[in-house]
């Protein structure tokens, strides 16, 4: 051959080469896909090397395998067999990845001696060409070409082949990172959408569910999401996956076979841990552990066919709320690295979800309370833990005479009253240990004035709450009910006593009595039995009064006559010393009341000024009409009322001689029955008086 046609025959090829490239070139360069990609390079690229057959195999994410992802003109079932293979094994395809390096193989013969472990493939293949793919320096994967007969690669061809690699390496780059970059919009839109949900209403439960429901089939075939209830117990609040049959289905199972709160695996143990778990590929022997655990499971486990799983904690300032669960099956698929940082992603917006809603739930709480603690009776003081006042309720203004912004941020010890009492003999409750708080009554003084407070704390750790109540008048009252109970005692007794002993000695044999005798004692018998009567009928009526069961009957009243009668019965009575008298006018309205209960009235009003009359004197009842109403006045010159007592001497049992020194007995129940039948039946009671000189009450009822 000439020189000529060497040239001719070399720029032809050149050409053909070159067309070739072009071909392959436009061919690729409108694949957009990894599919794409891998269809140009099988047809275009096989048909330009002159190959019967090809297969890309691309590396896996941790580099240690060669994964096929298409392959033409092979036999069937026999890439199924190689879909996966070593980067480390001693194959051709694997050897031109790992040196990066291409190999060349011309015959079968050069493919068994080279390779000896590869063996026969059974297919009509002798040469084979397996060329690595990179791009800016790194490796990607392989790229082989198969041919039915022994080859010469010369150094065009393989200049040829190197050019096909390179392009196709370029080419499944671009493709992949247009699919990173449709995944990544994919998965930003996926997260703007869960975001928007979760930040749509402060149900949490409700848009959990909601985010399950978006989550299949986008980002797994199942999605459950469970979290910690009040309890701290876990509950499953959403399933979710496209048959409702399966969903309902599942729920069953959940409530069939509970998982174990403190299982090793799953939920339980990422809710306790906080850490996630990730299987790439669900393990056989995990499945066979469950269902040794589990025998009814094994049938449940072969109808899910699950492939992967993640599980992410709903996690917010360190603190669980629940967990996240993303499972494949059907789908096939394998969850890598960049779907468990979305379920991270999103597991961290459901968890803020969660803790917002709880803070709202929290804050309403705290509202509600912070609103009836304004209004309750009792004074409520919050203190931190350098006893400082952080909360002060209206009641504790009204206890202390400070106001809220004279006491928040001051120390306890400056606004609190009686602090150093309190802390001395009030034991704070620990509310960590679920202690019930104790009341303690202690005296404070509060404006000069002693006052009884009642006061129960409970400390929360972080600092102390004071309940305290103003028990001064109960604290009185339960003074004044001792003191009543020990005259009444007296009182009951003395008369028992008397008429205990005129029975004895009218019954004796061994004294003969005179009928003169006899009638003094059965007149003392009497006399004892009607002050006992008065007595008992005093504790009647004021239970009567306290419990607003005492009936009125309200007609006109003749006062004179009333008067008169209860007059005549006190001079049966009344000592020597002591000199009864009436003041009324000749014409007097009668009086709309109850006769009985004024009748009552009028013996309390003459009985009290005879008792506190010891050393005799007038004691006179005054009648009089003034404005439609007629007045009763009741005169001693005896005793006399302290102007401190004048307003207390009609309270239930006060008495102005509670030791008996001037020997004036009394159940002090008898004044302030009086003022309760007066006031009752429309009129008003009020008492003048000086001490040593006597007191006048005075008692005024409308007309009739």
């Amino acid at each position: 051959m000439t020189d000529a046609s060497q040239a001719r025959e070399a720029a032809e090829r050149a050409a053909r080469t070159a067309a070739r490239l072009q071909h392959a070139a436009e061919a690729l360069s409108m694949a957009v896909t990894p599919a794409q990609v891998l269809d140009a390079v099988l047809t275009q690229s096989v048909a330009a090397a002159e190959a019967r057959a090809g297969l890309i195999a691309l590396l896996s994410e941790d580099g240690k395998t060669l994964e096929v992802v298409a392959e033409r003109g092979y036999r069937s079932g026999l890439i199924e067999s190689w879909a996966q293979f070593p980067v480390a094994g001693d194959f051709p395809l694997s050897e031109a990845v790992r040196t990066g390096e291409p190999v060349f193989l011309r015959s079968e013969q050069d493919r068994l001696e080279r390779y000896p472990s590869l063996g026969s493939t059974g297919e009509r293949t002798h040469a084979l060409v397996c060329l690595p793919l990179v791009v800016e320096g790194r490796t990607i994967g392989g790229l082989a070409f198969s041919f039915a007969a022994d080859q010469d690669f010369d150094a065009d061809r393989r200049a040829l082949k190197l050019a096909l690699a390179r392009q196709a390496a370029q080419a499944l780059e671009r493709a992949r990172l247009y699919e990173a970059l449709q995944i990544a919009e994919a998965r930003v839109a996926f997260l703007a959408e869960a975001s928007e949900l979760l930040a749509s209403s402060l149900d949490y439960e409700q848009t959990l569910r909601g985010l399950a429901e978006i989550a299949v089939p986008r980002l797994a075939d199942w999605c459950t999401v469970d979290v910690l209830d009040e309890q701290r117990q876990i509950k499953r609040v959403a399933v979710a996956h496209v048959d409702p049959d399966k969903v309902a289905w599942a729920m069953e199972l959940q409530r069939r076979f509970p998982t174990a709160p403190d299982a090793p695996r799953g939920v339980p143990h990422v809710v306790r841990t906080g850490q996630l778990e990730f299987l790439p590929e669900i393990p056989q022997d995990l499945l066979d552990e469950a269902v040794a655990r589990t025998p009814e499971l094994a049938e449940i486990i072969a109808e899910l066919g699950l492939r992967s799983l993640i599980c992410v904690p709903l996690t917010t300032h360190g603190q669980v709320h629940g967990a996240l669960s993303l499972v494949s099956s059907d789908s096939g698929r394998i969850f890598g690295q960049a779907d468990v940082d979305l379920a991270l992603a999103v597991a961290g917006r459901a968890g803020v979800a969660i803790e917002n809603a709880l803070l709202y739930r929290e804050a309403e709480r705290r509202g509600d309370a912070a609103r009836a603690l304004t209004y309750v009776g009792d004074a409520v003081i919050l203190v931190d833990g350098e006893r400082v006042v952080r909360y002060w309720n209206r009641a504790a203004e009204l206890i202390s005479g400070r106001r809220i912004a004279e006491a928040l941020g001051r120390a306890a010890a400056d606004v609190v009253p009686g602090w150093a009492a309190i802390g001395e003999h009030v034991h704070a409750a620990d509310a960590a240990a679920g202690e019930i708080a104790s009341s303690s009554t202690l005296p404070v003084t509060i404006g000069g004035e002693e006052r009884w407070l009642s006061v129960a704390a409970v400390d929360y750790g972080d600092g102390c709450v004071y309940a305290m109540r103003d028990v001064t008048e109960e604290h009185e009252l339960e003074r004044m009910r001792a003191d009543f109970v020990t005259t009444a005692s007296h009182e009951l007794r003395t008369p028992l006593a008397a008429v205990y002993g005129a029975v004895r000695t009218i019954r004796r044999r061994d004294v003969g009595l005179s009928p003169e005798d006899t009638e003094l004692f059965l007149e003392i018998i009497e006399s004892e039995t009607e002050r006992l009567n008065t007595i008992v009928g005093q504790i009647l009526v004021a239970g009567q009064l306290e419990s607003e069961t005492l009936i009125l009957n309200e007609t006109s009243c003749d006062l004179r006559q009333l008067a008169d009668g209860v007059l005549a019965s006190a001079r049966m009575r009344a000592p020597e010393a002591v000199d009864l008298a009436l003041r009324a006018p000749d014409t007097l309205p009668p009086a709309r009341c109850d006769e009985d209960k004024l009748r009552q009235v009028l013996v309390n009003l003459v009985e009290n000024a005879i008792k506190y009359s010891p050393d005799g004197g007038e004691v006179t009842v005054e009648l009089a009409a003034r404005d439609r109403r007629v007045q009763i006045d009741v005169h001693d010159r005896g005793l006399g009322i302290p102007p401190s007592d004048q307003e207390r001497v009609f309270e239930k049992f006060v008495r102005l001689d509670p030791a008996l020194s001037r020997g004036v007995g009394g159940s002090g129940l008898g004044l302030y029955i009086t003022r309760e039948l007066i006031e009752r039946m429309g009129g008003t009671i009020s008492v003048e008086s000086e001490v040593g000189a006597g007191s006048r009450f005075s008692v005024a009822l409308p007309a009739a």
